[in-house]
């Protein structure tokens, strides 16, 4: 036993996911998609330098109390331990039978097994958490800690009145009006899962993230993705004349629809209101399946985008980023962040 009583918490690292991964998941409250062990095996075959790992954590008898999924990803000589890949959602999981004190003896465990992989070439830890219960106890455990903590709002959408009450109590008028004319000039809303369509939808994302300045997420992981989970991920979609126009890559998550990637042919985007044809068609489509909410993600700040979402029905809901960096990748982050404004001024 511990000091405090309670039996001793054994840290592993495994490159493989620990037997019985799944029947833990099931364990898990709240589990989110991207903690799948297939999830982190196609992200790190797909992400250049990636590899996948997970730090579990086991009672004296080797009973499987938690566990992260990562994946660690070389960038130069350095490396980052990521369990949340471009805003998606993971983080540590926590199997729910456990009592409260239990819980919290798990979580400080793994946070400390994860601050002890920095070092060396690993620079840096992140994940990003959503689910409530366990928000609430990683923000009161951690405070105070080598772990950066940011605070930040998702957009959601709650499905559970149903689609008319949404449509009458959560939509605004000028949202309403905008969808309306979008399908008078022909557009025609789908949900997909077949993973060819992506020959036409993938172009239009990639142009959007380069036009956002973001990295775009491998084309061939996506396709990977919708021949796994077949269930999990859909793609809701606008056609205009039987050609696709945009679509919404979206992950069924925590009883939620997660738009996840965004794209939109850029000339037809505002004359056909074909981002509001999106959001409307992942309220319908959750609503039609029996989901609780559509998730649509975060914002920096209150801006134009954030004033899209909140006239589409979407309500602030708490998110917790978590980061710990090693004193080399601080180094780096400065040195990267002087060689920038060098840039933006010399352009």
């Amino acid at each position: 036993m511990s000091r405090d009583g309670c039996e001793p918490v054994r840290i592993r690292i495994l490159r493989q996911p620990p037997a019985g991964w799944e029947r833990f998941l099931a364990r898990v409250a709240d589990a989110e998609l991207a903690a799948d062990a297939h999830w982190s095996e196609l992200a790190a075959r797909h992400y250049a330098g990636g590899r996948p790992c997970w730090l579990v954590a086991e009672s004296a008898a080797g009973d499987l109390l938690g566990g992260i999924s990562l994946v660690a990803r070389r960038r130069w000589q350095t490396v980052r331990l990521e369990s949340s890949l471009d805003g998606t959602v993971a983080g540590p999981q926590i199997a729910a039978d456990l009592p409260p004190d239990r819980q919290d003896a798990v979580l400080l465990a793994m946070c400390g097994g994860l601050l002890d992989l920095l070092g060396g070439r690993a620079t840096l830890v992140a994940f990003t958490v959503a689910a409530p219960a366990l928000r609430r106890r990683l923000a009161a455990l951690l405070a105070g800690t080598r772990w950066r903590l940011v605070s930040y709002d998702s957009a959601v959408v709650d499905c559970r009145p149903g689609l008319q009450q949404v449509e009458a109590h959560a939509w605004t008028n000028n949202r309403r009006n905008e969808r309306n004319r979008g399908l008078k000039r022909g557009c025609h809303l789908q949900v997909e899962r077949d993973p060819e369509l992506l020959a036409d939808w993938y172009p239009l994302y990639f142009a959007q993230a380069v036009r956002w300045r973001q990295a775009p997420v491998p084309r061939a992981f996506l396709v990977d993705l919708l021949h796994h989970y077949q269930r999990e991920i859909v793609v809701t979609t606008v056609r205009l004349d039987g050609r696709l126009v945009g679509g919404h890559f979206c992950l069924v998550s925590r009883r939620r629809l997660v738009p996840y990637l965004s794209a939109a042919d850029a000339e037809l985007a505002r004359t056909h209101f074909l981002h509001t044809l999106l959001y409307w068609q992942d309220i319908v489509h959750a609503c039609a399946v029996g989901l609780e909410a559509v998730d649509f993600g975060g914002c920096v700040g209150r801006d134009s985008l954030w004033d899209f979402k909140r006239r589409c029905g979407g309500q602030p809901e708490a998110r917790l980023q978590v980061q710990a960096i090693s004193r080399t990748g601080r180094w780096l982050a400065r040195l990267g962040a002087l060689r920038g404004r060098s840039q933006r001024q010399h352009s």
